[in-house]
């Protein structure tokens, strides 16, 4: 009786060290995925041709100019997903709503890709009663944020977004995504 509990235990152990490297290699296949590395081709050469960016965040109704170095000639700029991210005849991408589209320039029968992922915040303006909490979050392809509080006597933030609110009094929460800073303006009464 006690050898068959024995080789029961002993069994189920491969399986569990199996399943942990499993789901291991899951989240690191995709955080490879979700990043800027897994899209790009090559190494870009300072006199190719390409765009002055692979990748790029912005934040809902935010703007940003995409150009091709290396030529004078006429590039026609369109978007893959155009709910999300707008372009232009001059390459100015307009981002409208949360999600990821690619802009693709095309010239010279070259295809040139920019990722674009558009970002916001669940929640611009919270009012909150002392002792209350709330937890904020990222909207859209974001999977890391730093958050930090203007004024931590009044309500503090840890790194998971989950607002506290201490004091009464006016205060500012910053998250920061890849450069982008979203704010959401916190009153605690």
């Amino acid at each position: 009786m006690g050898g068959t509990n024995c080789k029961r235990r002993f069994l189920k152990k491969p399986y569990k060290g199996i399943i942990i490297i499993l789901i291991s290699l899951i989240v690191i296949f995709s955080l490879y995925r979700n990043s800027g590395l897994f899209y790009r081709k090559g190494i870009i050469l300072p006199f190719s041709l390409h765009l002055n960016r692979q990748e790029v965040y912005l934040a809902k109704d935010e703007e940003f100019r995409l150009f091709v170095y290396g030529i004078n000639k006429r590039v026609k700029f369109h978007s893959t997903n155009f709910r999300v991210a707008g372009v232009n005849f001059n390459g100015r991408v307009y981002a409208y709503q949360t999600g990821k589209a690619f802009i693709i320039a095309r010239v010279d029968g070259k295809r040139l890709k920019c990722r674009v992922k558009v970002i916001d915040i669940n929640k611009e303006r919270l009012n909150l009663e002392v002792g209350d909490t709330y937890r904020l979050g990222i909207k859209g392809p974001a999977f890391f944020a730093k958050y930090k509080s203007s004024n931590p006597n009044v309500a503090t933030v840890n790194i998971f977004g989950k607002v506290k609110a201490k004091n009464p009094g006016n205060t500012t929460i910053t998250a920061n995504v890849k450069g982008k800073n979203l704010i959401c303006n916190v009153v605690v009464r």
